[in-house]
């Protein structure tokens, strides 16, 4: 069965173009797969997700459409999500050799991916404030404030770098220390809502250790409030931070607790640390532990959320 991308046709349409199109021919499938395929390059793979499932009500036997959605799935790190698809083009065209492949390519595949988190980010942004606050009885950011300040960092001192920024809540507890604020953050949608409260004398958006590595400027404080959760090996981001620090500089943060030691991947998609890897990764980046404490972080569904703070020094 011939299915690709090459029954798209030659000139390139719009998005509004191609909006105007559904409009007037709801059915079209030709105008949702440029549409979808829009989406996807400009960062939205969500509204391309949607755009394929559309059509598949449309042409549920299209084999094309199934393959696009597994391969979305797993660049968002949804493996199981992923696998269904692919599944269900195999059940329609047994022999189809590119969703055979990555099937198998799932076996592979692990933890949690940059678009995922970017995506998962980007559209929480809105309620992100809400949620946390009101919710979910958020206390990670007051709670590393705290640490520094037991760790010796005077009010208004620091060169501080906010590592995850989200949408500023954790700026907003550790502005005090700060000389100077500057925040990275993945996800557009944040670092948007960060730039509104006017606290960061600089921000950008990027994925963290990237940013630490290609960064030249050093700060006092390199903090990582309630961001470790979306990394499995603390290793490399701890060395990256190590890196930035000024001499006697503080990495402090915070990771959700696992009991048992080590880390993985939990059943809510974010990881848990256990003590023992947090004080190897910190070992390993030739950081010397300052504090190692328990706290609850946050609740969830009415059970806190044990964590761990930690600070160390370069």
């Amino acid at each position: 069965m011939e299915d690709s991308l090459t029954e798209i046709p030659e000139k390139k349409n719009t998005a509004e173009e191609l909006c105007d199109r559904l409009l007037l021919a709801p059915q079209d499938t030709g105008a949702m797969w440029e549409l979808a395929i829009l989406l996807e390059n400009s960062g939205d793979l969500p509204g391309a997700i949607y755009l394929y499932q559309r059509a598949l009500r449309v042409d549920p036997y299209r084999v094309a459409f199934l393959t696009e959605l597994g391969r979305l799935w797993r660049e968002l790190g949804d493996v199981e999500r992923a696998r269904s698809w692919f599944n269900r083009a195999l059940s329609i065209e047994p022999d189809n050799a590119d969703a055979a492949a990555a099937l198998k390519s799932l076996d592979r595949a692990g933890g949690l991916t940059p678009a995922y988190i970017r995506t998962l980010f980007d559209q929480y942004a809105e309620r992100f404030d809400t949620d946390l606050i009101g919710t979910l009885k958020y206390q990670a950011p007051a709670l590393v404030a705290a640490l520094l300040a037991r760790s010796g960092v005077a009010e208004g001192s620091a060169d501080l770098l906010d590592l995850g920024c989200g949408t500023g809540l954790s700026g907003a507890a550790l502005k005090p220390f700060a000389r100077v604020m500057d925040g990275v953050d993945l996800s557009p949608g944040m670092v948007a809502k960060a730039r509104a409260r006017g606290i960061y004398n600089a921000l950008a958006v990027g994925e963290a250790e990237a940013f630490l590595v290609g960064n030249g400027k050093s700060w006092d404080v390199v903090a990582a409030v309630d961001m470790l959760n979306y990394i499995g090996d603390l290793g490399p981001i701890f060395r990256a931070a190590a890196a930035r620090l000024k001499p006697d500089g503080l990495f402090a943060g915070t990771v959700e607790k696992r009991v048992e030691g080590g880390q993985a991947l939990s059943e809510k998609r974010r990881y848990r640390h256990g003590a023992d890897h947090l004080r190897a990764a910190l070992d390993a980046a030739g950081l010397a532990q300052v504090e190692l404490s328990e706290a609850v972080l946050r609740q969830e569904g009415g059970v806190p959320v044990v964590g761990l703070t930690f600070a160390a020094r370069r």
